[in-house]
């Protein structure tokens, strides 16, 4: 029994004294991979070495000597001085005319070129907000009322004319025509003219009127005043 553990521990010494070279060898390898008892050495690396020639560089002859002319410097003449002669101008013994002033003309108020100017407003109607519509009078310059004289109101479906002082609520040269039971907003549909009174054919005496009407009923009643001017 005794011999036989002798055998294995002798095994056991070997075993370990092969583990170490073994280890030795392995890192031996590691360290430097080119050493002969290495089974697969690596392919040792090429090293391209670049060679340059260099290129002589043509030496050129001595440069030629440039030697500049010297010009000589010319040193102008000043010219002789002048001095004018100065004829003094004899005064006027006799004063220039005064101009008259010139008069500015007084502006002129232009003339219509129709006998009859208008004023148009927009207010509230004496019948309430259920009414819109056109109304006024017809005066002469000095604000005397003028009646007879025929009014031509059309547009939006109605052709009338009405007559001065038929309606004498505006006034006693009063006029008035109704256009619809509320107020709306109509722009230039209605218009308003004036004609003459002794004419026969009864020629318009006014510009034609366009009436605007906002759909407000404080601006739903157009009041129009008439002024005789000429």
């Amino acid at each position: 029994m005794g011999q036989r553990e002798g055998i294995f521990n002798l095994l056991s010494l070997v075993m370990l004294g092969l583990t170490v070279i073994t280890l030795a060898c392995f890192i031996s390898i590691a360290i430097n991979p080119y050493l002969p008892f290495n089974p697969f050495p690596p392919e040792p690396e090429m090293v391209l070495v670049a060679t340059t020639t260099a290129t002589p560089i043509a030496t050129d002859g001595p440069a030629s000597t440039w030697t500049p002319t010297v010009t000589p410097t010319v040193t102008p003449t000043p010219p002789a001085s002048f001095t004018p002669t100065v004829t003094p101008t004899p005064e006027p013994t006799t004063p220039p005319p005064t101009k008259a002033p010139t008069a500015t003309p007084t502006p002129r108020v232009t003339r219509s070129p129709y006998p009859f100017t208008y004023d148009v407003t927009y207010e509230t109607p004496y019948y309430g907000c259920a009414w819109m519509g056109v109304a006024g009078t017809v005066e002469d310059i000095d604000g005397n009322a003028l009646v007879g004289y025929p009014i031509h109101v059309w547009g939006g479906g109605i052709d009338m004319v009405v007559t001065s002082g038929d309606k004498q609520l505006y006034g006693d040269s009063g006029w008035e025509q109704f256009f619809d039971n509320s107020p709306k907003e109509v722009r230039g549909v209605f218009r308003v003219q004036i004609h003459a009174k002794y004419d026969p054919n009864h020629p318009p005496v006014s510009r034609e009127i366009v009436l605007n009407f906002e759909g407000y009923c404080s601006r739903s009643l157009a009041r129009i005043v008439f002024v005789k001017n000429h």
